[in-house]
């Protein structure tokens, strides 16, 4: 167990996590990203990647402002719980005694803490969705629906009594609109906006001075980003410049503008246990509280990043239960156009905060700058880069006997795919793994048919070759290395 900066190889440190960084922004076409780790209070690790804007060449900085989008979720918490320490609520009430929601079953009424913990009962309503439509961050097919007033809000929510189909605590639905509304019932509860009560309450007594719920007010800072939405163009990334997301729909879900250095501010108050520079924030066993599992029910596991993986969700927090031995709390962001990473470990004083000018990195960055941190090699304790570079292997040209027929697998999103025109038409299929085994060999496909198996050989002297129902198929191109 590592406990201090002396125990951390640095050398190897910057090198993996360096070149793992600029290949996600390479082939995820990220103009920016600022990361800042700290262990005790002191930056252990300072790395700006890339540029703010681009056309105009101004590096990024610890202190550039980003939008950070659901990281703000454990800000949100955090205001609730202060107006519980104050008396003003109970998390165990119901939603609908504050604020006017009439969504969820008579007989086992959604409670505050069933939003915090995405354990509503809910499904996910797309209102964040509508906020970066009205805002034109990207194009979507899907439909549009009226978002300019609270009415069209509360109506939006309460005409989803069909979405109902089971009790609180039963499922895990992340849901930002949860979010909006635990920021309605501060504001309602504190008789000041959201945004200010926050601001007053939360971010100038962590000296986040310059953190903001208002575009135009961090356009004014000197230091600040520019949104860069996602599309396709020729089967390629395109990245288009945009305002960052900022508005009363989502202020309460992801509505914060940051920066990697203030926002470790907060990471630091979680650490000391809700207190900041002689500050009290809040209470210590009220922080704590947010640390706690209170949705058990995340289908997702990551056996890609680490063995033995068991994930849940506290307040406002991601929670990684044995990661490598230690209990890692980890939230990203994605806004449209911006977004990032944050996480801590609390026994070991560490935290982490990474934000970026595009709406989505890999949470394999956090998760591999904490391993190495414990002193893990990557490439042999995180299954996610042996199986990667297997992958690679068993990627590229195959022929059958004298090219009587050829195909082409290719490894996208974490998985084998492989690509047939030998008959009447183009189509590809996903290869499904039969086992967790990173270096697996054995897979199948889905026909209409019905399940067919598609075996790789690696044979004695190189050659790897795969069955195809009456066919082999022998690899053809040789294996590049990674950049």
């Amino acid at each position: 167990m590592i406990m201090n900066t002396r125990d951390i190889d640095f050398t190897k440190f910057k090198d993996k996590f360096d070149r793992e960084v600029v290949k996600v922004m390479r082939n995820l076409k990220v103009p920016g990203i600022s990361i800042l780790i700290t262990q005790d209070k002191k930056p252990l690790y300072q790395r700006c990647f890339g540029v703010r804007e681009k056309g105009d060449v101004k590096a990024t900085t610890p202190n550039t402002l980003f939008g950070i989008s659901s990281i703000t979720k454990s800000i949100t918490c955090l205001g609730v719980l202060q107006l519980q320490e104050a008396g003003l609520l109970n998390i165990d009430d119901p939603i609908s005694k504050y604020i006017p929601v009439k969504i969820g079953l008579e007989s086992d009424p959604i409670k505050i803490r069933h939003l915090m913990s995405h354990a509503s009962g809910i499904p996910s309503l797309m209102t964040f969705y509508f906020s970066q439509m009205n805002q034109d961050l990207y194009q979507a097919n899907a439909p549009i629906f009226p978002m300019g007033n609270w009415d069209d809000f509360y109506f939006h929510i309460n005409d989803a009594q069909s979405e109902i189909l089971s009790s609180p605590n039963k499922k895990y639905y992340y849901f930002n609109a949860g979010f909006v509304l635990l920021g309605q019932l501060i504001e309602k509860l504190s008789k000041q906006p959201f945004e200010e009560y926050i601001t007053e309450k939360i971010l100038q007594p962590l000296g986040m001075n310059r953190s903001t719920f208002f575009r135009k007010t961090a356009e004014e800072d000197e230091d600040i980003s520019r949104g860069f939405n996602f599309g396709l163009q020729d089967k390629k990334i395109k990245r288009a410049p945009k305002n960052l997301l900022s508005g009363p729909f989502i202020s309460g879900s992801g509505g914060l503008i940051s920066s990697a250095k203030e926002i470790t501010n907060f990471l630091q108050c979680h650490i000391d246990g809700g207190e900041f520079n002689g500050n009290r924030i809040l209470e210590e066993s009220l922080i704590k509280e947010m640390w706690q599992s209170h949705n058990n029910n995340i289908q997702a596991q990551y056996l890609n990043y680490y063995p033995n993986s068991n994930a849940a969700y506290g307040y406002g927090w991601k929670i990684h239960e044995n990661f490598f031995g230690h209990r890692l709390y980890v939230h990203g962001g994605m806004s449209g156009v911006s977004g990032g990473w944050v996480g801590f470990i609390p026994e070991l004083n560490l935290t982490y905060a990474q934000l970026q000018n595009v709406n989505w990195t890999p949470e394999h960055l956090i998760l591999t700058a904490f391993a190495l941190l414990l002193g893990k090699d990557p490439d042999e304790d995180m299954p996610l880069y042996k199986r990667r570079k297997h992958y690679r292997v068993l990627s590229g040209k195959y022929e059958a006997y004298k090219k009587t027929i050829t195909m082409e697998i290719q490894s996208r999103n974490g998985l084998l795919f492989l690509t047939d025109e030998n008959w009447f038409d183009k189509h590809s299929t996903p290869l499904i793994p039969k086992n967790d085994k990173p270096e697996v060999m054995d897979f199948y496909v889905i026909t209409e048919y019905g399940k067919m198996d598609v075996p790789f050989t690696k044979h004695d002297d190189g050659e790897i070759t795969f069955d195809w129902e009456r066919h082999i198929l022998h690899k053809k191109t040789i294996e590049l290395e990674e950049d």
